[in-house]
């Protein structure tokens, strides 16, 4: 059980040896940078591509790093255990933070990057952003298991709010999901590839995917299904996808893809099992805080499908491209109530959304390339008998130019103009009948209330090589990011989560500030540190019903029009500083490693109560390892480790009128170890080809910890997995 422990007069947490360890660290690599030349006879070519590139001749490189961002190749990158959505893969980036409450079970918002949940960071595909418009009872931004990485060539990560391609909302960064895109084809024969795994828990991943085509024609499809029995008590989920695509490539060198998928999932949430309850069983995890006992029976079911085209084709005014989706996904959520509200209590939510981008890369130089372009997004929602409605209306232009004056610089400007509408749901209903009940500001009888925000936001990052200056500083780098900040609160991850309407609060501005430091240590293994600071005045907050003067009940009457003035609230500034240490490489030609290693703070400086609770809960130091050895060709061993240091919430009580006292709430550090080992065992049988057999241990030393508050990790558990072509 977390027990509460005062923190000290000053409202500080007291400096431990981890502060100790991060100075001792940074002195080391700064000792590193300075004195340690790069070795000449262990020289990979080196091609100068943007930013600094390092291309090793004889092997695809799994992981690239650049001042301005991270791409994973997802043909070579490879993870331990099997990965059932890209939460998998990109957990293993220091920047991002898995905060899941099963590593079983897939759900939505499951992940955060610097700190910052969905609200303040981009998921997108091929450059355009996932999203949702409803409202509902959390974010619901990104369900990450809609996401496999079956169709995905690489992701890409850009960390802050530094380029103009992408909504306000980036503040914490950008995942972008780069799909395969059609290419000629020279034989007419399909390849096919089936994998198979299972691991404790009754945990099964099966999948099987088929690319073909005739010359510039192609096709794809694929079936993937995913069941577990869930570490927790009653969190069995079943997940089926299917997806297909079909694809031409153009004369000119371009093409146009069409891609769909559907899924359906079973997703039963975990149940409370209490040591002190009658109906405690103590073959599950004991579990305290969830929303739901055993006896309410609590499910999701949900049906989801999306329809994506892409289009690029070379001209003489540029590389165009054209994008556009469409997705929907129905939930349909029940569980049981005692009390007053006796029986079923349904919750079913639709959200419908379509998007168009379209963009023009022009290159009138090598040093000067413009990337200008318009993006539109429309979504709707639809919540039990209230009516279906547009929430959610954005506009968006945008223009990016690099310069490079010479091989020293390259400076990229951008500026995005972002206008955006959005829909309030003003209707009460009741939660268990769906029945309209009243309206939540009396003063405005509409079922809507529009708001809408716009603005003008510049964006800068400029990066000078230092090959030029001194032999000792070859293959090094140093960037500086400079972007203005600005979120604009949208209808379902601001304006009406919770139950709670957003009326009144205005978007988010600030500044937030990169500087970053690259170098090529020996070899093709690479370094990067990047010192954040970002500035964000007016930062939306969900300010709790105990610190709430205007929130609506019987017992607290609120005169007309001003009701729930202040359930959502804007605190007067944020401060966020981090730090951001990268390594990437070979160290021999069979043992690559990955570590990374991140700090970082949040600080309110205004004085609302809230204030201090919307900042919490983020650890302050986190490590990420990983080593790929290959003993012999056919066979691989991988170790990955992830260590978190002690996180702390805060919670309070008011022991006079107006008179708060804050806890804090520890939840302890972890260090957690996974292992696996991939043998090919052939590499042609028959009609098959290269068959591998994967063996993993994930919590290798069966550590007890969270990721999510009070929600018990699973333990030790072993898996197998084969995959073999076609």
């Amino acid at each position: 059980m977390l027990r509460k422990q005062p923190i000290d007069r000053f409202g500080l947490i007291r400096v431990n040896s981890l502060y100790i360890f991060r100075t001792a660290l940074m002195a080391i690599l700064a000792l590193i940078w300075v004195v340690h030349p790069c070795r000449a006879e262990n020289e990979a070519e080196i091609v100068q591509i943007d930013q600094i590139k390092v291309t090793a001749p004889r092997y695809a490189e799994p992981v690239e790093i650049t001042p301005s961002l991270t791409v994973i190749d997802m043909e070579t990158y490879e993870t331990p255990s099997v990965s059932q959505n890209i939460t998998d893969i990109i957990k293993d980036r220091v920047i991002v933070d898995f905060k899941g409450q099963s590593d079983l079970v897939p759900s939505n918002d499951t992940v955060e990057m610097r700190g910052f949940d969905a609200k303040r960071f981009i998921v997108a595909i091929d450059g355009m952003t996932v999203e949702k418009s409803g409202f509902g009872y959390s974010n619901y931004a990104v369900d990450y298991a809609l996401l496999s990485p079956a169709r995905v060539a690489k992701i890409e990560i850009l960390a802050g709010p530094h380029s103009a391609l992408y909504p306000g909302q980036s503040i914490g960064g950008v995942l972008n999901i780069i799909t395969k895109t059609p290419h000629l084809r020279e034989s007419k024969k399909p390849d096919v590839k089936v994998s198979s795994s299972y691991r404790s828990y009754n945990t099964q991943n099966h999948q099987i995917d088929m690319d073909g085509g005739v010359g510039a024609f192609n096709y794809g499809v694929g079936v993937q299904k995913y069941h577990t029995d869930g570490y927790l008590r009653h969190n069995e989920v079943d997940i089926e996808t299917v997806y297909g695509n079909g694809g031409w490539v153009l004369p000119s060198d371009g093409y146009i893809s069409l891609t769909g998928s559907y899924t359906e999932q079973d997703h039963e949430f975990a149940a409370n099992n209490d040591p002190a309850k009658a109906d405690y069983d103590p073959d599950y995890p004991d579990l305290t805080v969830a929303s739901y006992n055993l006896w309410q029976d609590a499910t999701r079911d949900k049906k989801a499908y999306s329809f994506r085209l892409n289009y690029m084709q070379p001209s003489s005014w540029g590389q165009w491209s054209v994008q556009s989706y469409y997705n929907r996904e129905n939930h349909d959520q029940h569980h049981w109530e005692a009390g007053y509200r006796r029986g079923v209590h349904a919750r079913d939510v639709v959200w419908d959304q379509l998007g168009a981008k379209v963009q023009d890369k022009i290159e009138f130089s090598s040093e000067h390339i413009s990337t200008v372009g318009v993006d539109y997004v429309v979504g709707y929602s639809e919540w039990m008998s209230a009516d279906w409605h547009k929430r959610l209306d954005r506009k968006a232009g945008f223009l990016e130019h690099n310069w490079k004056p010479n091989a020293m610089w390259d400076l990229k400007l951008g500026l995005r103009y972002e206008d955006i509408q959005t829909y309030i749901h003003n209707r009460t209903t009741d939660r268990t009948t769906g029945a309209i009940t009243g309206y939540y500001n009396n003063a405005v009888k509409t079922d809507y209330i529009a708001r809408n925000f716009d603005d003008v936001v510049p964006k800068s990052f400029l990066t000078c090589h230092l090959d030029s200056l001194s032999s000792s500083l070859r293959d090094t780098s140093v960037s500086l990011g400079v972007s203005k900040i600005w979120h604009a609160p949208t209808s379902g991850m601001d304006m009406h989560g919770n139950g709670l309407p957003g009326l009144y609060i205005e978007p988010e501005h600030g500044v937030g500030y990169d500087l970053i430091a690259m170098r090529r240590l020996w070899g093709n293994v690479q370094m990067k540190v990047d010192f954040a600071y970002y500035e964000i005045e007016d930062y939306i907050a969900y300010n709790n019903r105990q610190y709430a003067d205007y929130i609506p009940s019987s017992s607290n009457p609120v005169p007309p029009g001003m009701e729930y003035l202040d359930a959502r609230i804007n605190l007067e500034k944020v401060i966020r500083r981090g730090v951001d240490l990268e390594f990437d490489g070979k160290i021999l030609d069979n043992l690559s490693f990955y570590a990374g290693y991140a700090f970082q703070e949040f600080e309110n400086k205004g004085s609302e109560l809230v204030g201090k609770e919307e900042v919490d809960d983020r650890a302050k130091h986190r490590v990420t390892a990983g080593l790929r050895y290959k003993p012999l060709t056919d066979t691989t061993m991988m170790l990955d480790y992830k260590y978190q240091s002690r996180q702390v919430a805060y919670s309070s009580i008011e022991v006079a009128p107006d008179d708060w006292v804050f806890y804090a709430v520890p939840m302890k550090a972890y260090h957690v170890f996974d292992l696996a080992c991939r043998k090919q065992v052939f590499e042609k049988f028959g009609h098959f080809r290269d068959g591998q057999v994967k063996l993993y241990i994930n919590n290798l030393l069966n550590e007890t910890y969270e990721d999510s508050r009070g929600y018990p990790m699973t333990d030790r558990t072993v898996g197998v997995a084969i995959s073999f072509a076609i």
